[in-house]
């Protein structure tokens, strides 16, 4: 499902650039562009900004989110920073402090998360 994974207790430092669906369940502190997705899971931190296809955020982001798509915030999420994407949905109960910018205008979707703890679903 995912072609790269930084594992618990692992920590990145520096730039993280790629291809494909980053699965981040450690810590990662720079600046990431990835061609593809970011699912940070839920206990996991990412000091830095972060540009991708998509992103889905469980865990701390300290740092600017950007999306090509989407940007999704479960209910566990805490990020720190700024959202841009053109589709931003936040779960009830995601804590956020910044601004949302969204290109074409799209409206921000809040929603009650139904999928079970731990469940991860990249987009189609």
């Amino acid at each position: 499902m995912f072609s790269s994974q930084i594992g618990i207790g692992t920590l990145l430092q520096g730039e993280l650039n790629g291809k494909g669906s980053y699965h981040i369940q450690g810590e990662v502190v720079g600046d990431g562009y990835i061609e593809g997705a970011v699912v940070l899971a839920a206990g996991a931190y990412w000091k830095g900004n972060v540009t991708a296809d998509y992103v889905q955020i469980a865990g701390k982001v300290e740092g600017n989110v950007a999306a090509r798509s989407k940007i999704e915030l479960t209910a566990a999420a805490v990020v720190t920073g700024d959202l841009s994407a053109p589709v931003v949905a936040m779960a009830e109960g995601a804590l956020y402090e910044g601004a949302i910018s969204r290109p074409r205008k799209t409206q921000v979707t809040r929603y009650n998360e139904r999928r079970g703890p731990g469940t991860t679903t990249l987009p189609a």
